[in-house]
């Protein structure tokens, strides 16, 4: 047998080594860091260091996945990044990417277009053998109260009046033609999730769209907590919508925890959660209209004094033997920048996935690709870098670099001619102009500031969403 002595004095040695190569790392360490934190140095010595150091150190971040990417204004060189290559769920600070592909693709200054036609023959009575059609194209601010022309008052009253002077008293039926998406019947992106679609934010688009696909409900609490909440009224119920209401009332404080699950196309709308006891007695809360074509037919049935049997016919495809339709009107949305502002400002998901649909038309590509593709071959970004599947940033699995936003922020303010009217539609918030993005348990911001270019997002952060938005702000506050 072999014998296996200890020798005390190897073991010290090979001890020493080891500790001088701990000793080696930990400077090597310190060396990394210290040449890190020389990228601090163009902040013009104000204490983003220490604030970000305490930001990555803080209890609401123990388990969150974070990144951050701050690049010069003028050079797009990288002053300060962390995480700047791993993908994340951007919330709304994808409306960035959004907006600039549309102003690229599109221009500051399309404008859709919405059609009232009608085909057949007039006789002396009124009675039209014919059909009246409403012809869409994807305006998202069809109906919307932002611009005085875009009401739905006062286009259902345009569209009256030349009814009327037509002569026109009854038809054969009306027709929604969505053909322009061809074969398109759905109107969510794959990504949204139940919890958000019957609600206003998760509200679906259309080719034809109707104030904003949303409706209101005006709710009151009960006297005392569990009781039932009441509804007091409901603003434009959508046609042929039921809605159950299963609320109760909850402690002061809890705001609003209302929910309406209501499917896309579908007719019984269920209201779920809680409502603050303090809430008031005419809370409105908004909510999605599963078929805005619908809608707006229904509207326009009840605006001209026609019957119910009139019967309402959609058409997603062009129609094979197709009659000569006469044009009766051509509304024209705002243009593409007015549209792009309101986007960015009031944050309105269903204008971004209309965006993407109408330029995913225009170049004949996926509905998936376009940002993708946006991003790579106008900013030298690679695809695998942008994994996203809608345009508005509400759907969890979208993911995206904080350098891929910063680096499409940096491009179109140093080449964009349209650069002034994208700066404008960004909010100012916390004094910074820029874009914030929130879905549950992620918050982002992206924009621009005293020279600089930024975007930094947080996934999976615990706590009080008030609580991580102030620590973020006090981290962009040492840019200003």
């Amino acid at each position: 047998m072999f014998a296996l002595s200890f020798n005390p004095t190897l073991r010290k040695a090979h001890s020493n080594i080891g500790f001088q190569y701990w000793l080696k790392m930990k400077y090597l360490f310190i060396l990394i860091n210290l040449c890190l934190g020389c990228q601090t140095c163009a902040f013009e010595n104000n204490n983003f260091s220490t604030v970000w150091a305490n930001f990555t150190q803080d209890p609401q971040l123990s388990h969150a996945t974070y990144s951050i990417t701050i690049l010069d204004n003028s050079t797009g060189n990288i002053v300060f990044s962390f995480n700047k290559d791993v993908g994340l769920a951007p919330a709304s600070t994808l409306k960035t990417v959004t907006g600039a592909a549309a102003f690229h693709y599109l221009g500051k200054d399309y404008r859709y277009k919405t059609l009232l036609q009608y085909s057949g023959v007039i006789n002396s009575f009124g009675d039209l053998d014919g059909f009246v059609y409403i012809v869409g194209t994807g305006d998202p601010s069809l109906g919307s109260w932002r611009w005085n022309e875009t009401t739905s008052e006062s286009i259902l009253q345009r569209w009256l009046s030349l009814i009327d002077n037509k002569g026109i008293k009854t038809c054969r039926g009306i027709i929604l033609d969505l053909s322009v998406w061809s074969g398109q019947t759905q109107t969510l992106p794959n990504g949204y999730t139940w919890g958000d679609i019957g609600n206003y934010f998760g509200a679906g688009s259309s080719a034809l769209n109707w104030r904003e696909n949303q409706f209101r409900i005006i709710l009151s609490p009960g006297l005392a907590i569990g009781d039932p909440v009441t509804i007091v009224d409901i603003d434009h119920l959508p046609p042929s919508v039921t809605i159950i209401n299963e609320l109760t009332t909850g402690p002061p404080g809890i705001g609003d925890l209302t929910s309406l699950y209501l499917a896309p196309d579908g007719t019984y709308g269920y209201l779920r959660g809680s409502l603050g006891i303090d809430s008031g007695k005419k809370f409105s809360i908004g909510c999605a209209v599963p078929n805005p074509a619908l809608s707006i037919a229904y509207e326009f049935r009840q605006a001209v004094k026609w019957p119910n049997t009139i019967p309402i016919t959609v058409i997603y495809q062009k129609e094979v033997n197709a009659t000569n339709r006469t044009t009766l009107d051509i509304h024209q949305s705002p243009s593409m920048s007015d549209i792009i502002y309101w986007f960015e400002q009031a944050s309105i998901n269903m204008y971004g996935e209309i965006l993407v649909k109408t330029i995913a038309a225009m170049n004949n590509s996926s509905f998936n690709s376009v940002l993708p593709v946006y991003c790579e071959t106008e900013h030298g970004i690679e695809q695998i870098a942008v994994a996203t599947s809608d345009g508005s940033g509400l759907s969890p699995e979208n993911r995206i670099t904080t350098w891929a936003i910063a680096r499409v922020l940096y491009d179109v303010r140093q080449r964009a001619s349209w650069f002034s009217l994208y700066e404008r539609a960004l909010p100012t918030i916390n004094g910074i102009r820029m874009k914030s993005g929130y879905i549950n348990n992620a918050l982002s911001y992206a924009g621009y500031v005293n020279h600089k270019v930024f975007s930094i997002i947080t996934n999976n952060f615990n706590g009080e969403t008030s609580e991580i938005r102030q620590k973020i702000w006090n981290v962009l506050n040492t840019l200003k």
